[in-house]
């Protein structure tokens, strides 16, 4: 007989004796919050257990065991709180961290800029002092669930004159003052989880700067490392990455909402282990196991799974594991058409309620956002394994005479 994981059976006990599909999301939340189960890799001091991430994994074992529904799944979690443990001061902490646990406030991230592209250090939004406050302006594109969130991190620039890396600032600003405007974005799966945001004459407090003046592009960087875990805390979790969940409601009829499918969208079904599911439930009640190319491709799929979960025990580079999990995404979405026309099937007209087209027309988008294939093989090739710089485009310049 194997030996029990400690940690798995004192996390399992707990939620055996706690889990309520009564409660309210936000009585529930909340209970996750300080009970420390939650998020039990955050300091004890910040709602966490000061356990491993090794640990945590155990802890969302022993959550899925019990079938108990998880903490928010949203950038609040997966992204700001872990660059607040890391950048933020304890005003910022004590300021933001409460509301995120908890799941009373959503956020989202406004990096990329409609004429920047992939260039994220070519950003354009500038950030002016005036006093206590900074004054901004510009414009930001691609913004997941910007029409739900309260709050958002910003890259604005605060010193143009500087370094195009240099003269960068990482804010936290209110999305619903006056000053912001949000602009629906419909993708191909028919959701609007995208927007554009305006900033015209936006504030932010001077005490709202993570990390300090000219520090941005460090914490972005360290940001986009997070966002690339597929399986960091909450990419799982509960909730919706998209839409704000009714926190008034008993936990269990939105968790069973969900699982029916409900609001998510085509970024909820291909993100984390999700994916999987979705695909795999739909090959088993339609397609023949007894295929020798399907049985393949199922276990192909399968071995691509076990190597993301070396990656969620951070045993590999986070770019490796971004690669794994686009690769993964594409594999699923032509896996899962060997299903036939039932697979391509939308809303009810699907037997899964179009749950798998979502994700199969989503799937190579997991290849763009949070940073391209490409530039996640730079990363890998000139930090992970240190070979030489690719060589950099020199602008052109007209040589003509005036």
């Amino acid at each position: 007989m194997g030996c029990i994981n400690l940690v798995y059976e004192q996390a399992r006990r707990w939620f055996v004796a706690n889990w309520d599909p009564s409660m309210s999301v936000a009585a529930w939340w909340r209970l996750l919050a300080e009970s420390g189960w939650g998020y039990p890799h955050w300091p004890v001091s910040r709602f966490g257990k000061g356990l491993t991430h090794q640990d945590h994994m155990e802890v969302e074992r022993a959550r899925s065991t019990v079938g108990a529904f998880g903490v928010p799944n949203d950038v609040g979690v997966t992204l700001v709180a872990p660059i607040l443990m890391q950048y933020g001061d304890e005003l910022l902490l004590d300021r933001y961290l409460e509301t995120i646990a908890t799941g009373q406030e959503m956020w989202c991230q406004l990096f990329s800029e409609p004429d920047a592209g992939s260039d994220l250090a070519g950003l354009m939004t500038v950030a002016e002092r005036d006093g206590d406050r900074w004054i901004i302006n510009g414009s930001k594109v691609w913004t997941t669930g910007g029409h739900a969130s309260r709050r958002a991190v910003l890259m604005a620039r605060t010193d143009p004159k500087a370094d195009r890396h240099a003269g960068i600032s990482f804010f936290i600003i209110d999305m619903k003052q006056p000053g912001v405007s949000v602009s629906p974005l419909k993708d191909m799966t028919g959701d609007e989880e995208f927007n554009q945001v305006s900033l015209t004459n936006a504030e932010a407090n001077s005490d709202d700067i993570i990390g300090g003046l000219g520090e941005g592009w460090r914490i972005a960087m360290t940001m986009l490392q997070h966002e690339r875990d597929a399986d960091a805390v909450g990419h799982d979790g509960g909730g919706d990455v998209i839409n704000q969940v009714d926190l008034d409601a008993p936990v269990g009829k939105v968790q069973r909402d969900q699982e029916k499918g409900g609001a998510p969208s085509g970024f909820f079904y291909a993100t984390g282990s999700v994916k999987d599911d979705v695909t795999f439930s739909l090959i088993e009640r339609i397609a023949s196991s007894q295929n020798p190319i399907l049985r393949d491709s199922v276990t192909r799929a399968k071995i691509q799974r076990t190597i993301l979960d070396l990656n969620a025990r951070r045993e590999l580079h986070p770019s490796v594991g971004k690669l794994l999990n686009s690769a993964l995404c594409r594999e699923l979405r032509d896996l899962g058409f060997v299903a036939g026309p039932a697979s391509q099937f939308a809303d009810g007209d699907a037997i899964d309620g179009g749950h798998f087209l979502k994700s199969a027309l989503f799937a190579s988008g997991m290849s763009i956002a949070g940073g391209t294939d490409e530039i996640q093989r730079n990363i890998i090739g000139e930090r992970a394994l240190n070979l030489p710089r690719e060589p950099a485009v020199e602008p052109k310049t007209d040589r003509r005479e005036g």
